[in-house]
């Protein structure tokens, strides 16, 4: 009898298994620390591609929805020219006396002033009395825009309404009252500046004729010094006066818009397709955490990493006995396990596989576990069969499993009488009975019923044989459902 922590003499001389590598489906703690499966990426995209594609199309269709949906809006423009104006005279004050240098530019107003005029109070009032502009006024200077080009004079001022004809009168509304309001602030500050250039020239030219006009006089150099600061602010005063009123003025009237602003179509679609793949994505990781059903021979030939022996639904039972009949004959086998999940699915394969081991004049022993039910089969009696099917006649023997580890091996060890082939029906393949039976076997057989299975138990109990040096065979696929009873 064979030890049950040593492999069995028969079991050292077994053929190295070249269908598929065993640590493939080994326990992590056994993984390389320093390997990286690039493939299970593109395993994940494989599995998971419709619900990558479904949430990005989905996402997109959103996207578009809400496009369509949102209110279209239309924006006026009117252009207006502001020509600089000086709000700071740059002039030293009076009381610096006639000989204060003047090395101070005079001030302009910018650009940012002009826009703060064109979303003041007093314009956007105004615009309050046109039609589709009645709302608070927070929201009202939303819809006022103002730009300006770099180096421009020229004010763009845009005014956006749910109607053509509304943004159109509101951009003529907005640039008449700015003109105005600019016009009456900024000439405010002119008349200001007006006022103390003028007094200061009248200043500086009474200064001016009380000084000596006698050329002999022996201060003739300081008069004369004194006299040419007065004429130089003289004349940048004048410079300052030759500057005309000047008026802010429209050079590009509103015009009415005819299409629609861009809602953000393309950002919209786009940004939805984009939230479509992260939710794919996150949609997909759920999904491949849960253990994923077996439906078809291509998801076993997939996702287990063990080879498909034989398929019942594609041939005869009795074929795919003689099949792994002959596989183990290959190998020199004289223990064929055959376990599987569910667990009431090897029973047949086990059948087939007894049957053709006795046809082929192997004297041939069935244990069938009967975990406490009455065997199918008598003990000691061959199952019926009919007489031309081709089949050999075995005996069955009961095979109780809650008789422990030692009361297994010296089951198997009785069942082998001469030379003979022992074949057992074993219990499910995630029970610790089943690691044992595949530790006393020669040869192990997984049977895996379809859409009856998920892949995860299915890998972990694999493992289970692994890590006991009893790795399965092969796998057969079976059509049956597992029994009730």
């Amino acid at each position: 009898m064979a030890s049950l922590t040593t492999p069995s003499p028969s079991a050292s001389k077994r053929p190295p298994i070249g269908e598929y590598d065993p640590a493939a489906i080994a326990p992590p703690d056994e993984t390389p620390p320093d390997e990286v499966r690039l493939g299970r990426y593109w395993g994940f995209l494989r599995r998971q591609w419709p619900v990558l594609l479904a949430t990005v199309a989905l996402g997109g269709v959103l996207g578009t929805v809400r496009s369509a949906t949102v209110q279209h809006t239309y924006t006026s423009t009117v252009e207006v020219l502001c020509p600089p104006i000086a709000v700071e005279s740059g002039l030293p004050p009076l009381a610096a006396g006639p000989f204060a240098t003047v090395d101070q530019a005079p001030t302009l107003e910018t650009m940012d002033t002009e826009a703060q005029l064109a979303t003041s109070g007093t314009v956007l009032e105004q615009l309050r009395h046109v039609s589709g502009f009645k709302i608070p006024t927070d929201r009202l200077a939303e819809r006022v825009t103002v730009s300006a080009a770099p180096y421009s004079r020229v004010l763009v001022i845009g005014v956006r309404a749910n109607r053509p004809g509304n943004a159109r009168q509101g951009a003529r509304v907005v640039g008449r009252t700015f003109v105005k309001v600019r016009n009456r602030v900024i000439g405010q500050y002119q008349t200001r500046n007006r006022q103390e250039v003028n007094r200061r020239v009248a200043l500086l030219k009474a200064e001016l004729k009380v000084l000596p006009q006698d050329p002999t006089a022996l201060t003739r150099i300081t008069v004369r010094t004194r006299r040419q600061a007065m004429q130089r602010q003289i004349l940048d005063a004048q410079k300052q006066l030759a500057f005309d009123d000047v008026f802010a003025q429209v050079v590009r009237a509103a015009d009415k818009p005819s299409r629609p602003d861009d809602p953000g179509s393309d950002v919209n679609r786009t940004s939805g397709m984009g939230t479509g793949l992260l939710a794919g994505l996150a949609i997909g990781l759920v999904r491949d955490r849960r253990p994923r059903r077996l439906r078809y021979a291509r998801d076993v030939r997939r996702r287990i990493p063990v080879p498909v022996l034989s398929d019942t639904g594609r041939e005869d039972l009795a074929d795919s006995g003689r099949r792994l009949r002959n596989l183990a004959f290959a190998e020199d086998a004289r223990t064929v396990l055959v376990t599987g999940m569910p667990g009431g699915t090897a029973d047949a394969v086990a059948v087939s596989v007894a049957a053709a081991f006795a046809h082929g004049g192997a004297p041939t022993t069935l244990l069938r576990v009967a975990d406490g039910q009455p065997p199918i089969y008598p003990a000691h009696e061959p199952p019926p069969a009919e007489p031309d099917d081709g089949l050999g006649s075995f005996r069955v023997v009961a095979l109780a499993i809650n008789d422990g580890d030692r009361g297994l091996a010296q089951a198997v060890e009785r069942a082998h009488h001469g030379k003979g082939v022992v074949v057992i029906s074993g219990p499910p393949l995630d029970t610790a009975e089943a690691v044992t039976l595949a530790a006393l076997s020669d040869l192990t057989l997984v049977t895996v019923a379809l859409k009856l299975v998920t892949d995860r138990p299915l890998i972990a109990a694999i493992s289970h044989l692994v890590s006991a040096g009893a790795p399965p065979r092969g796998i057969v696929i079976t059509q049956q459902k597992e029994s009730s009873s």
